[in-house]
């Protein structure tokens, strides 16, 4: 069997991995001319981790990450909502979440997989027979294989092409993301903290990824394709976050504009069509989320190793396919609807309601905490 992966980001590299630990074949093609460090900070969450301990890949990540001791939300009045503590996601779900730069992530992987990525392969058309599957390039060449895995992202053409057309929805949301040349005192580095403002989306974190390397964000509620310079980025920022506590007022005097990342938050309506034949998606293509959960790479790393299970297991490829899917679809679309709600609710901005909001969240029944915990960590993988 050989598969053909459309894009090398973090769902195909991790893909391709996994496929090579159940002895299947693989190429990987990427529109990009050469692999580019970009990106800011991701979170691994425990789920994602688990997965990566099962390909072997977990050591190689935790030596270039950052593990934190426990995760807050609160509010900038300094009142902890939630809190999520590393220790106890180890002990019940085997592993510990971290934080990474996106770029080192990506290198590991590339470092990892079993054949060097094709670079400058744009990806326009795919044609199946009952038995194969053929990817043309913009470039007009081709490459052949069992099935095509389209791991090309939200804006996914393998999707829009040959499964379904997606629904894209603006969560209200734009944010601002950068990596920040500095290493946060121990205290800082130890807990993190999702720190939540008087409303309107607005929203900001830090966290240490790497050596000199803090992952900063910041959300705000505005109207789509709100446009700014890098300088007047910066100014609103910080003006914006003036009143948030602690060291966040530190950090933002080292904040440069030059390396914001400026984007609107969108997400896809649940899809539920996956596969066309021997084609299927993967990670965002599939299920893109917005990133209140930090669960968009996590799923997309689900994904792979399913998927390769299923391949594994399954003599015939439409019913692997099918397996896959089905065990897929209704958790993501779970997760994908519970970071939806979670954007709207942090664009409230009637002070009453936002009250509301922040005493239902701290006053959460444990049980329903753990449920919920389980729900977001605790994969069922075979």
């Amino acid at each position: 069997m050989k598969v053909l992966i459309i894009g090398s980001g973090i769902g195909g590299l991790t893909t391709a991995i996994a496929l090579k630990q159940q002895n299947i074949a693989c190429e990987i093609f990427d529109a990009a001319s050469c692999n580019k460090p970009l990106g800011a900070g991701i979170m691994l969450g425990a789920n994602a981790m688990k997965v990566y301990h099962r390909l072997g890949m977990a050591d190689a990540l935790s030596e270039h990450g950052v593990q934190f001791l426990k995760m807050n939300i609160m509010t900038y009045k300094g009142s902890v909502l939630q809190t999520i503590e590393n220790e106890i996601l180890k002990e019940k779900y085997g592993a510990a979440t971290y934080a990474i730069h996106r770029a080192a992530l990506q290198q590991q992987l590339i470092n990892a997989a079993p054949v060097p990525v094709q670079w400058g392969k744009r990806f326009v058309n795919a044609v199946q027979n009952e038995n194969s599957v053929t990817a043309y390039f913009e470039d007009g060449s081709t490459a052949t294989g069992d099935l095509l895995i389209g791991a090309d992202g939200i804006r996914s053409v393998v999707r829009e092409k040959h499964v379904a057309n997606a629904c894209y929805r603006y969560s209200g949301q734009t944010c601002w993301r950068a990596t920040v040349a500095l290493t946060l005192p121990e205290a800082e580095r130890a807990v993190t903290s999702e720190i939540w403002g008087p409303g309107n989306g607005l929203r900001a974190m830090y966290t240490q990824v790497g050596p000199q390397q803090v992952y900063f964000w910041m959300t705000k509620r505005m109207p789509p394709g709100s446009a700014y310079t890098a300088e007047a980025s910066l100014q609103l920022i910080r003006s914006e976050l003036r009143d948030f506590p602690g060291y966040m007022q530190i950090l933002l005097q080292h904040l440069q504009p030059d390396t914001l990342i400026h984007s609107d938050l969108y997400d896809i309506a649940p899809l539920h069509k996956w596969m066309n034949g021997r084609i299927v998606l993967l990670g965002d293509a599939a299920h893109a989320t917005t990133p209140n959960l930090g669960q968009g790479a996590g799923q997309a790393i689900e994904d792979a190793y399913v998927l390769a299970r299923c391949l594994s297991k399954e003599q015939y490829v439409k019913l692997a396919l099918e397996q896959y899917c089905n065990l897929r679809v209704k958790r993501v679309h779970g997760l994908v609807n519970m970071a939806w709600n979670l954007a709207r609710a942090t664009n409230l901005s009637n002070p009453l309601l936002v009250a509301l909001r922040n005493g239902l969240m701290k006053c959460t029944p444990r049980a329903i905490a753990e449920k919920q915990m389980d729900f977001i960590f605790g994969a069922q993988l075979d």
